[in-house]
This record gives C-alpha cells, structure tokens and sequence, in this order.
C-alpha cells in the first residue's frame, strides 16, 4: 500500500518527537496549538496507529511513533540539505534577516517585525546592501533595498542552538531570548529589558483580596510548575529564590497550553506564576496580582543573542539596543 501524506504532518510529527512538547513545537512551526493537533490527528488516521501516548503533562512517542520518527529524521536532513544548496545557488539572494523571539514570553513582550525593520533602517543599515552580504557596497544603487525580517518563535535554548547551527533561513543571527538560562561560550548577549512575575489565582482565593501578592502567604495553596527538564537553569535559579524567600509550596506540573493553564487556575487546582506580557490573556474566575518586592527576582531578563564571531550581528545587535534604550 503507498501512502500520499501531506508533509505539513509529517515535519509536525517530527517537531512533536523532538521536543516531546505540543506548546514548544507549536512555536517550532510558527503556528498555534489546535492545528498542530489536527495535523497529528490527522496523520494518526491516515497510518491508523496511534503515534504518542498522551497525558495533560507529557507527550511521548509510541513504539510505532518511534520507528516512524527514526525513518523520518533523514530524509528531512536530505530536503532541508537540497533547500540550503538551491538557495546558495541562487543569483538573487533574498536579503532576508531572521531574528529570534523566546516563545517563554508573550510576543507583546518584543518590538514587532515591522518595528524592527524602522529602527534598522534608521541606521541606514538596510539601505544600500542585502544583510546576507554585508561586504558587498552598492552606492551607486538608485533604490536601495530594503532586507525582509523574518520572526521566529522558539524556546531560548532552541534559539541558541539555532544560532550556532547557521544551516537554512529557521537559523536567526539575532534572538530576544530569556534569562537565566544556559549560555554557550560561543554566544554573546546584552540585557534589554526585564519581565516580572505575576501570580493568577483563582477569583475565590482568599489572598485573591490583596492588591500585591508575598508568595509566603501561599504556601498552603498547590503551584502549577514547569517541569525542570524545560529550563534547568532558570527552574533552579527559581527554587533557589523560593527556598532563600520562604516559599515551599505543594507542586503540580502546569499544563503546556496557557490558556489550558489559566482553566486550571480557575478550576481551583492552584495558583501559576506568569510573565506580565501574558496579562493580556484574561480568562473568568482568573484573579492576577504583582509580586511583593522581595520576590522580584523572579523575573525573567530580555537579552538579545548572537553569535561572538559574527561581526555584523554584533553591529545590528548594538544599533538595536541604542534605539531601544
């Protein structure tokens, strides 16, 4: 029997596989949660085996998922190779600039692509040659050109490791990514900005009634968590500010969906820590409130990322960071 499958279901299975994660894949692809789903349903139809196993924590591959991701991953390096090699040969480079978002925060945390490309071409930066080649000066061009920028969204240590990597347009030459986080030798960073923690609680809660929120008053009241596995270093600068501030709450891993998240805040299952560029996304029975002083800490720094020894990364990273200061 042969198959026609769509390939949209095939590298959203991959995406799934690799990350072990809905909300993280979804963020690989571009693309919202529910129609990540349907393609993995979809798929699971077509074959008529199931291709993971489930829970509202975790997703793991089944034997058949594993068999089909191991097959799959090879000749996704074959098309993504035969990508890379049509577009070096092309004669008419796009000019494209690919800068990375953290998908930890809320994309209104970050300028938009449009108010990227503004600043840039403040600098005249974009003027008078492509980005892909910065060497090349054309100043006798009567229209110079404008390079597209193109945003991505992925986990801060997916956008490092795609920083490193360079192969194909998914690879940015900048990120806004979070932090603490696990930073390699081979990456450079400035901070830009800070994001604060706030805590959504369930409208009824008695603490609810406060207009700032010490975490200490909670400790009898079940934290929705990360699992540690997502971020380690941030996971244990976290339990490290917990344990030096008195926080020692019941735990139970958070839902990978916010909106998922937020329904079990109201529902009564406990209390989420999220960052404020997610207070846009309210839900009923959901109360939010800032965090007392004491645990400011909490938050997540906005650094911008690129690579030590890519030179014209490094002079549109300081121009963007002169522009937003």
């Amino acid at each position: 029997m042969s198959y026609r499958l769509r390939i949209d279901r095939l590298e959203s299975f991959l995406s799934v596989a690799d990350t072990g994660n809905f909300r993280q894949a979804a963020a690989r692809l571009h693309i919202s949660q529910p129609p990540l789903t349907r393609r993995i349903q979809a798929l699971e139809a077509e074959l008529g085996v199931a291709l993971f196993e489930r829970t509202t924590r975790r997703v793991t591959l089944t034997d058949a998922g594993r068999r089909l991701a191991n097959r799959l991953r090879p000749c996704f390096a074959e098309i993504e190779a035969a990508c890379e090699e049509a577009r070096q040969a092309s004669d008419n480079p796009t000019g494209r600039l690919t800068i990375g978002m953290t998908s930890a925060l809320d994309p209104s945390a970050f300028p938009t692509r449009q108010q990227l490309e503004r600043r840039l071409l403040e600098h005249q930066l974009l003027e008078h040659q492509p980005i892909e080649h910065p060497s090349v000066e054309n100043p006798s061009a009567e229209h110079p050109r404008q390079a597209e920028i193109q945003l991505i969204r992925a986990s801060s240590r997916e956008l490092m490791s795609r920083l490193l990597d360079r192969q194909g347009e998914t690879c940015p030459k900048l990120a806004f990514i979070g932090m603490p986080s696990e930073v390699p030798d081979a990456i450079e960073t400035t901070r830009i900005g800070h994001e604060p923690l706030w805590v959504a609680l369930p409208s009824g809660h008695p603490q609810a009634a406060l207009e700032v929120i010490d975490l200490r008053v909670l400790n009898s009241t079940t934290l929705l968590w990360f699992p540690r596995r997502d971020n380690p270093v941030y996971f244990d600068h976290c339990e490290r500010v917990f344990r030096e501030g008195g926080y020692h709450p019941p735990r139970s891993e958070e839902p990978e969906d916010h909106h998922h998240l937020l329904a079990a805040v109201a529902a009564g299952e406990g209390v989420a820590l999220m960052p404020a560029s997610y207070l846009g996304t309210s839900r009923d029975g959901v109360d939010v409130r800032p965090l007392s002083e004491r645990w400011q800490a909490l938050g997540t720094d906005i650094c911008l990322a690129w690579r030590r020894d890519d030179h014209e990364a490094y002079r549109l990273a300081r121009r963007l960071v002169a522009r937003s200061s």
